[in-house]
């Protein structure tokens, strides 16, 4: 990541309001632990978390902070925690406003679950098919 979507991002957190920023930055934290591929970027304007490809994002919309899974709809999502969108792919996960009321365990699983899905895109497509970021 080059210095200005460093700083890009860094301001985007900075500029969330207060009830929401402890929020995005534990779920960004839990994020890129989840493996050692993952990339922070900056993407249309919100910050964008790769795995051999594109895997989530954080945006503040006005139902108020999301991850967003890129290949959302390929998620098994059995406690429910997955809202769906206007993109056929893209599901929501809708965070709590509090740091301590946040689902961690299930929250790691979709990472990894999302994790895995990338993993298996990748090592089926053909190299540069599909392939969005490394």
């Amino acid at each position: 990541m080059d210095r200005s979507d460093a700083a890009r991002i860094e301001d985007w957190f900075d500029g969330l309001p207060e009830t929401w920023r402890p929020v995005a930055e534990e779920i960004r934290s839990i994020v890129m632990e989840a493996s050692p591929l993952i990339r922070e970027e900056w993407r249309y304007g919100t910050p964008f978390y790769s795995h051999l490809r594109w895997m989530c994002y954080l945006s503040l919309q006005k139902k108020g902070l999301v991850l967003g899974f890129v290949q959302g709809a390929a998620m098994a999502d059995p406690e429910g925690l997955l809202a769906h969108t206007e993109h056929r792919l893209i599901r929501h996960f809708l965070p709590a406003m509090e740091v301590a009321k946040l689902s961690v365990g299930p929250l790691h699983r979709l990472i990894q679950k999302a994790v895995e899905i990338n993993k298996e895109i990748h090592r089926t497509r053909p190299s540069g098919r599909g392939k969005r970021s490394q």
